[in-house]
């Protein structure tokens, strides 16, 4: 008798046991794997309800209630056999119960590891599984890399906008020049063609993904312009985008075939597969011309010789008919051929009455920059600096005239005339033609024409750009995980130095990860006083949820809207109470918040995910000017 009871008080520790030890272990894991489900819906934006959610709590319910079900049998049958009293029909029968009982237990078990394969699957696809590759894989946007890390500096409109007129253009800035007959259909063969090469650039409602081959652009659809770099290339379709009652959804791809133009492949490495992203078309049209918002120099001041020429629009201006480069004729050049006239910047000491230089745009489109062509100096980093005329004989100062020209307009003003490809002036993304005098209406040159004169003397400005603030600070969180990354410099800064190769944004260990630039200048009194750039990027994802690091990284290229490189490097220490002190030790850079003689770099921690392992700022001029 004792020797039943021992064994009955044995099996039902050993369920008891079981219980205790399993079931628990097993509701939490389901529990963990539905939490993860739902977090992944959530940032899907699924609701709670779906059914990868239901499949979960189904499952869940289901091996709870099996687990309860064999511990209580178990339990059960312990009790008859201790209770039997000899009695072999309820021993047999408490035995065969404990029998059962186990194996529903190890069934149960084989089914819990089943179940939890299944729900692993279904957390891969969803992406909610733990980890870094499985997090990177739910956070990352798929053929999104090439933008800012890779060959892409920037488009329009920007990834995942909304709110887009039917009339837009669709612009492209890569870091190199690309071969055009990738581009543009017949290219080769007829250099004047501007049909787009739709096998290469795909353009299409999003909606009709699955019908792509036969719902695309076409190449008469697009009309193809580049600038004489071919870095920049805006696709026009010849009808109006979307539809007059309903918001689309428009997909923008470029693909692997697109070449350089040595005919390398554009996209390599980890973006192999090309770039892609979204937009949303209104259902409106756009006809309000662009205007300016600010100039550097301002109207009337008296400035440094090595002041860059800056204008700043209140939208994306077409790049193609803002930039381009100015050379005047010359006895040994009578016919030069690059005669950009859009925009003037004229002085009476130049022989021709118009300073040479070339004009570059940036600000995702919205400022242009004149560079002129005449050196008059080196700035810290060893970098030629770029003068204006200096007064002639014995004047202190030099009289300089800019002239952003309106482009002509058509029979429905403010559209610029389509009878002139590219522009003969200024337009924005839509082809409205400037609105120079602002007064609403843009009405083409003379009338719209924005003019305005400063002064240069003979100084050089040498001031080197300090970053003055940063949000978030060091080793600080974003308040918001797509809130931008900004850093705020001493003063007003050369907008096309800030760009995705001097600015950049680095997750850590790395993943398909896309960030641009863009800038605000603080403007008082139509002065131009600093400049803050500002990097867009995807959600970031919190180390709470199994996330990165992230690594904001300025490298002394950026400039001073004076051409001087930000070297010596300096900015916010740690400790959030003062400068990084670079400019009073013998390093040179500042890396989180301290001195460095070497420059920074930022480390890839997860060589499994792709892309370059190590990212070494850049150092490409020479240390003997220091």
């Amino acid at each position: 008798m004792r020797s039943r009871l021992a064994a009955g008080a044995a099996f039902g520790v050993l369920a008891v046991c079981v219980f205790a030890a399993a079931h628990p272990a097993l509701a939490q894991s389901v529990q963990s794997a539905a939490t993860q489900l739902a977090t992944s819906a959530t940032a899907a934006g699924a609701s709670d309800a779906s059914l990868p959610i239901i499949i979960a709590r189904v499952i869940r319910v289901f091996l709870g209630t099996l687990g309860i079900i064999f511990t209580i049998v178990v339990l059960y049958a312990g009790w008859i056999y201790m209770t039997a009293q000899g009695d072999d029909t309820k021993l047999k029968k408490a035995k065969d119960m404990i029998k059962n009982g186990v194996i529903g237990m190890i069934l149960c078990i084989f089914s819990f590891t089943i179940a939890s394969y299944i729900l692993n699957s279904l957390l891969d696809n969803w992406g909610g599984a733990t980890g870094s590759a499985s997090v990177a894989d739910r956070y990352s946007e798929p053929l999104s890399g090439s933008l800012g890390a890779g060959i892409i500096e920037s488009h329009y409109p920007e990834r995942n906008a909304i709110g887009i007129p039917r009339n837009t253009r669709i612009m492209v800035t890569f870091k190199e020049p690309i071969d055009p007959a990738s581009i543009i259909s017949g290219y080769d063969l007829s250099p004047t063609s501007t049909d787009l090469n739709s096998a290469n650039v795909l353009i299409y409602k999003t909606a009709d993904e699955a019908s792509v081959d036969t719902l695309k652009l076409g190449a008469s659809a697009v009309s193809v312009t580049m600038n004489a770099d071919h870095t920049i290339f805006v696709f026009d379709p010849v009808d109006l985008l979307g539809s007059s009652t309903d918001d689309t959804n428009y997909t923008v791809k470029l693909t692997n075939s697109i070449k350089k133009a040595d005919k390398t492949a554009a996209f390599t490495a980890s973006n192999q597969d090309g770039y892609e992203w979204t937009f949303e078309v209104s259902t409106e049209v756009d006809l309000t011309p662009p205007k300016v918002v600010s100039v550097i120099p301002r109207a009337s001041a008296t400035d440094a010789r090595n002041i860059t020429v800056s204008i700043t629009f209140d939208e994306a201006m077409d790049p193609v008919a803002g930039t381009g480069t100015y050379v005047a004729p010359t006895e040994s050049n009578p016919n030069p051929t690059q005669t950009f006239s859009n925009i003037t910047v004229g002085s009476s000491t130049a022989a021709s009455g118009y300073v040479d230089g070339t004009f570059s745009i940036s600000n995702a489109y919205k400022t242009i920059e004149f560079t002129p062509t005449e050196a008059c100096g080196v700035d810290p980093c060893g970098d030629t600096i770029y003068c204006l005329p200096a007064p002639a004989g014995s004047a202190s100062t030099n009289a300089i005239e800019v002239t952003a020209k309106a482009a002509s307009v058509g029979d429905e003003p403010p559209q610029a005339d389509p009878i002139f490809v590219p522009a003969n002036g200024l337009e924005d993304a839509s082809a409205n033609s400037l609105d120079g005098n602002g007064d609403d209406e843009g009405t083409g040159p003379d009338d719209d024409n924005y003019v305005w004169g400063f002064q240069t003397n003979d100084e050089i400005n040498d001031t080197v750009p300090t970053i003055t603030e940063m949000h978030p600070g060091i080793l600080e969180g974003l308040s918001s995980p797509s809130a931008n990354v900004t850093a705020t410099f001493s003063v007003p800064m050369k907008s096309s130095t800030l760009n995705t190769t001097n600015v950049s944004l680095w997750a850590d260990p790395w993943y398909e990860f896309w960030f641009t630039t863009s800038k605000t200048d603080l403007v008082v009194d139509d002065e131009t006083i600093n400049t803050t750039v500002e990097i867009a990027h995807p959600g970031l994802v919190s180390n709470e949820d199994n996330g990165w690091d992230y690594d904001p990284v300025i490298t002394r290229d950026v400039k001073s809207a004076y051409q001087i490189c930000a070297y010596p490097v300096d900015g916010p220490n740690e400790a959030g109470t003062g400068m990084c002190g670079t400019n009073t030790t013998t390093a040179r850079y500042c890396c989180n918040g301290s001195p460095s003689e070497s420059a920074c770099r930022t480390t890839n921690l997860d060589a499994t995910l792709t892309t370059p392992a190590t990212v070494e700022l850049p150092d490409s001029n020479p240390e003997s000017s220091n």
